[in-house]
């Protein structure tokens, strides 16, 4: 398109700013024009006319929108729609779907239990629940909020939908069941299959399900997703070998959930990704995923033992009421509880605990932490998230070094793990990628090795086209940040506060963060997988 005198009408230009464009190549000055939500000019110097807006990007990064590949945003985002959390970041695309919970694809009568359910992850927000399929799920995010979206198909729909919640092998009728619902999600838009093998209904499965339901995947080119188990049926298990067998088995391309050091075994980079480095020499196609915090987060129903929450909601609040079977909740609760020293983020009739670990907790009710636990999850009606407590600072120092040591490898990319609900959530909802950004400063890491982990990779391996690289023809999907300043500011004990250093992000050529403000733009696309 061209004004009266032949000069191209652009959207918006990028002027003056240092280039790195995704693909680990070096930093380069030139300017960037977008129309209609496409990067159309990449050069030196570019002329501006009848131009809706300019950005002086003089002193600054410019780099594709980063990419979440791990993110539990799901339905809060259909709440809180502006997504600030995930913006101020530079994120301009979040993975849904991890760890096999989320709310599709679901019949009217499981979307209201597992809602209840899972409420420790995503509250209860007061949004129309009206879809079942896949297709209907992404449709609510598309153009409707302010990034865009990918969705995985989860574990947990697939058994809810087939089996319930119960302790039970999927099989028979059953089984073909699930492969046809994960078939139709994956054939509706969905760009993998995730498991979350430490949460119920998924802890239920075992290896020969995961492998039967991954050549599925496989039929479709996609990627098994997985939140790995340390525990199978009481017994210690070796997760990364579980994992390797799926892939190997089924022939799925293989993708591990927050992978990396814990205080248990900070320093130890090679002996824990021995099996995983093996399996990449020998050709498996697998990726990874962290988020550089040493601690992590989640929702307290998974304290308890596999029994006391089979058949669900309903069925979990009467056995934490029953007093005859305290005893025995208690004594399966107990191992995960003494590992954990958690403090509570999210409650709505108890916010007097907010922030307050277990312990503490405990002692001013005068009770036991596993009998706490069970009486808020009761009185809360399990809406209940906690983080758990951070390491020494001489062991949260060798992990920072771990995570970056880990990201050097080219198969690795960023996920946040981000559950953005509660008063004091897990500051990598709010800090992850300033947080990385950072680190490339203050340890001398490769930031364009850092951007490409960020974009390329994840779009390559989620099969988002067009996503994740700066040029022509890609879609303008970009993050403008000062190297010398970005910073996260998000603590443990203030997890809501904003980065700074992110001055513009750009959602589909649409400027979704000025001057590191949000500008109220819903300009997020449901992607899809490109094949």
């Amino acid at each position: 398109m061209t004004n009266n005198k032949g000069e191209s009408i652009l959207d918006l230009v990028i002027k003056n700013g240092l280039i790195i464009d995704g693909n680990e190549r070096p930093r380069y000055k030139a300017d960037i024009g977008v129309k209609d939500g496409k990067i159309v000019e990449i050069k030196n110097n570019i002329e501006v006319y009848d131009v809706a807006e300019v950005i002086d990007a003089e002193g600054k990064m410019v780099a594709p929108g980063f990419i979440d590949t791990h993110t539990h945003s799901d339905v809060m985002l259909l709440w809180d729609r502006q997504h600030a959390s995930g913006l101020y970041q530079g994120i301009t695309t979040e993975i849904l779907g991890q760890d096999g919970l989320s709310y599709a694809p679901l019949s009217k009568r499981n979307l209201e239990m597992y809602s209840k359910y899972l409420a420790g992850l995503n509250g209860r927000p007061d949004i129309p629940w009206d879809w079942s399929s896949v297709k209907e799920y992404r449709e609510k995010f598309d153009k409707t909020v302010a990034i865009n979206t990918a969705y995985q198909v989860p574990h947990g729909a697939l058994r809810l939908e087939t089996v319930g919640m119960a302790d039970v092998p999927l099989n028979g009728v059953d089984m073909e069941k699930a492969k046809a619902l994960l078939s139709q999600g994956l054939e509706e838009g969905a760009v993998a299959f995730s498991t979350g093998l430490s949460y119920f209904p998924g802890s239920y499965s075992d290896t020969d399900e995961l492998v039967e339901l991954c050549q599925v995947v496989a039929e479709h080119d996609s990627v098994y997703v997985t939140h790995t188990r340390s525990v199978f049926r009481g017994e210690p298990f070796d997760p990364n070998m579980e994992a390797i067998e799926i892939a190997e088995r089924s022939g799925a391309k293989l993708h591990f959930s927050h992978f990396r050091t814990t205080p248990e075994t900070a320093g130890k980079v090679d002996e824990l990704m021995q099996d995983i480095d093996d399996a990449y020499q020998r050709g498996i196609d697998l990726t990874l995923e962290l988020y550089p915090y040493p601690a992590g987060s989640g929702y307290a129903v998974i304290f308890l033992p596999p029994w006391a929450v089979e058949h669900g909601y309903e069925a979990t609040l009467e056995r934490l009421a029953d007093r005859s079977l305290r005893k025995r909740i208690i004594e399966g609760i107990q191992d995960n509880l003494i590992k954990c020293d958690g403090h509570f983020t999210h409650l709505t009739k108890n916010r007097q605990y907010i922030g307050k670990n277990f312990v503490e907790v405990a002692n001013e009710r005068g009770q036991s932490v596993p009998d706490m636990i069970c009486d808020i999850l009761l009185e809360e009606n399990l809406e209940v998230g906690f983080y758990t407590t951070p390491p020494d600072p001489e062991t949260w120092e060798t992990m920072n070094r771990d995570f970056l040591e880990l990201l050097s490898r080219p198969y690795y990319m960023v996920g946040s793990d981000g559950i953005p609900l509660g008063e004091n959530p897990h500051p990598r909802a709010f800090g992850t990628f300033p947080r990385l950004l950072r680190f490339c400063r203050e340890y001398d890491f490769s930031l364009e090795k850092m951007i490409n982990r960020m974009t390329k990779v994840p779009a390559l391996r989620f099969g988002l086209k067009d996503r994740g690289t700066i040029g022509k023809g890609k879609a303008a999907d970009i993050v403008i940040f000062d190297f010398d300043n970005v910073t996260d500011t998000a603590t443990y004990e203030l997890s809501r506060s904003a980065p700074r250093g992110i001055e513009y992000v750009i959602v589909n050529g649409r400027v979704a963060v000025r001057n590191e403000k949000v500008t109220g733009i819903f300009a997020g696309e449901a992607l899809s997988r490109a094949l």
